[in-house]
């Protein structure tokens, strides 16, 4: 499993040390391959990561194609979720977002 930090870029900073860019999130666009479900109250994004894409990492792909905030790993009850149906366009589109020169 790639990690999604393996093509951030990184600076050396004039002590040497090595910093982080910060990380830039696609915008991810609905396809006919998404598929939507109803959040529940113990939905929680990287669960349903696990189970779409068989891997809990990927729960920034379910928060950025729902354009959420991300500063909670539970999903609004209630709310209608889009799953990207395609994973690897997420990631691509995550990677040239953040490929450095």
């Amino acid at each position: 499993m790639a990690g999604r930090y393996q093509n951030i870029g990184t600076q050396k900073t004039d002590s040497g040390k090595t910093i982080y860019l910060p990380t830039k999130y696609p915008t991810l666009v609905p396809s006919n391959e998404d598929y939507y479900i109803i959040a529940r109250e113990e939905d929680r994004f990287d669960l349903i990561a696990a189970d779409f894409f068989g891997d809990s990492t990927y729960w920034w792909v379910v928060v950025m194609a729902n354009d959420l905030p991300g500063d909670s790993m539970y999903a609004p009850p209630g709310t209608q979720l889009r799953i990207p149906g395609n994973l690897n366009n997420a990631l691509t589109a995550f990677n040239v977002e953040n490929e450095t020169l």
